[in-house]
């Protein structure tokens, strides 16, 4: 199969939220590597703004962005 081309996808990481700007679209968690991470809405998978709250896990993808890192195919993480 020479040629082919394959894409590579980050990997998927958890986190929790730590903080939710609904007024502003947009919100905050904490990696468990300790980092701080930017999320909106639209990162969302089968999950409802509405209903997030501060200290929800997640499971998550990161993306560079121009500004700052983002997350990506965020959905609520099931804890062991």
């Amino acid at each position: 199969m020479a040629g082919m081309k394959v894409k590579h996808h980050p990997p998927a990481l958890h986190g929790e939220i730590i903080e939710l700007e609904p007024e502003l679209g947009h919100g905050w968690l904490e990696a468990d590597d300790g980092r701080k991470v930017y999320f909106q809405p639209d990162s969302l998978i089968w999950l409802d703004w509405d209903r997030l709250q501060t200290g929800t896990s997640l499971r998550f993808r990161e993306i560079s962005g121009e500004k700052r890192p983002y997350v990506a195919a965020v959905t609520v993480a099931e804890r062991a």
